[in-house]
């Protein structure tokens, strides 16, 4: 049978005889002891066969060495699944490494880009606490341009105030009259016989009041395109356009003209000229208040303001009046109603120096009449019958008339007594 051989250091084999042993024996078991240099406890020692291992070509394993040997392929089995898991696990790895190196150079550059965008909102801080330095200094200029805009207003509603004042009592000399007006609308109107045209046709030559609004239709003396500091509109008063070309003929108005727009150029500038020369008075230093001059018209037939309110105050800063007549028989000044309240409030209520002018129609008129014929002519003055253009002003004045100045009888032969004064001084000084 199959001898086990136990030793306590090593199994050493002959050096001729290497591999695995099978010894047989008729014994059951032997006990058997390699001192180093030979076999020790063999009672029995047959003839020594080796016996193949057909199939391994080797001698057979001992149990324990097959044992062992099992072990080992076992082992090596595991080791062989392990190197393999490793294996797999290390490509794990890899693709955990490359991934995290690509995770990580995508963190880079995010925190490149987190760096860049920090950087770039740090500037924009700056930018906006720059900005906001700038407009709390702009907030604080505009304040100050604000309470300085505030007063300037202030200022220029002041001296607004004053210049529409002035403008109110400015008049244009009667030397502008004489001698520059009647040039002027000729060069405007060339081919027209502007001297023999009436005020009320130069209105419509000048300006259009109809449905439609008011429109300039000439801008004479630039009137038409100068603004108006009262209400920064374009169009402004004749007398303003002449004082802009030529300040010499603009000045506080001593002289009131009650008159009415249904005399012709020509014969009323004559009218004053005469008056001037009775008087003694040179025309550069008259200064004539003449609504057609001084009045605004694009406000005063756009807008029709009340002449009734501001008539006192016009007629009072001149000081003195100067009633134009183109005759005293069947006159045009005694049928209207304005040029009759004008002459009543300036004489017989403010107590104002009044004065006639007439025109050469006239004045030849008066040289040939007699006084009992200039008071048959006085006499059939009829206030009642007198009117205004605008219905507006018609009633504003009968108001005044029936209210204030004790109605129109009482006015009426007012109106009388003065003209009949009038006419027989300029008589007697003729």
């Amino acid at each position: 049978g199959e001898i086990v051989v136990r030793t306590t250091r090593s199994i050493y084999f002959f050096d001729d005889f290497k591999g695995v042993w099978k010894f047989e024996t008729d014994v059951e078991s032997v006990n058997i002891e390699w001192t180093g240099n030979a076999w020790t406890g063999l009672p029995v020692v047959p003839k020594l066969v080796a016996v193949v291992d057909p199939v391994l070509d080797r001698m057979p394993l001992l149990r324990t060495e097959k044992k062992a040997h099992e072990e080992i392929k076992r082992l090596s089995e595991d080791l062989k699944k392990t190197e393999q898991q490793i294996s797999a696990i290390s490509t794990d790895a890899d693709d955990a490494r490359k991934a995290f190196l690509e995770k990580d150079a995508a963190r880079k550059v995010a925190e490149e880009e987190a760096r860049r965008k920090k950087s770039e909102a740090d500037a924009a801080d700056e930018v906006v606490k720059q900005i906001d330095s700038r407009r709390k200094a702009y907030e604080a200029k505009q304040r100050d341009i604000q309470a300085a805009l505030i007063k300037a207003r202030d200022v220029l509603k002041d001296e607004t105030a004053k210049a529409t004042a002035e403008r109110a009592e400015s008049g244009i000399s009667l030397n502008f009259l004489a001698n520059n007006f009647v040039p002027e609308l000729k060069s405007q109107f060339p081919g027209v016989d502007v001297e023999n045209k009436t005020f009320s046709e130069l209105a419509t030559m000048f300006w259009d009041s109809g449905g439609q609004g008011f429109t300039h239709k000439t801008d004479f003396l630039g009137h038409a395109t100068l603004v108006d500091p009262s209400d920064c509109e374009a169009g402004v008063s004749l007398a303003t356009a002449i004082w802009a070309k030529d300040a010499k003929h603009v000045g506080k108005a001593n002289l009131f003209v009650s008159w009415t727009w249904k005399y012709k150029i020509g014969p009323f500038i004559e009218a004053l000229l005469e008056y001037a020369r009775r008087t003694g008075l040179a025309p550069d230093s008259l200064f004539l208040w003449v609504c057609f001059f001084t009045n605004n018209q694009r406000t005063w037939l756009g807008q029709h303001q009340d002449g009734v309110g501001v008539f006192a105050a016009n007629v009072r800063g001149a000081q003195r009046v100067v009633c134009v007549l183109d005759k005293y028989e069947d006159s045009l000044y005694f049928q209207r109603l304005w040029t009759l309240y004008e002459m009543f409030v300036a004489c017989i209520i403010l107590n104002l120096e009044v004065d006639l002018a007439i025109m050469e129609e006239g004045r030849v008129q008066l040289a040939e009449a007699k006084m009992r014929e200039i008071k048959q002519c006085l006499a059939s003055i009829d206030i009642t019958r007198a009117r205004a253009t605008f219905p507006s002003d018609e009633a504003a004045i009968w108001r005044q008339i029936n209210d204030v100045y004790g109605g129109a009888d009482l006015m009426t032969s007012k109106i009388k007594e003065l003209l009949l004064k009038l006419l027989n001084q300029l008589l007697l000084e003729t």
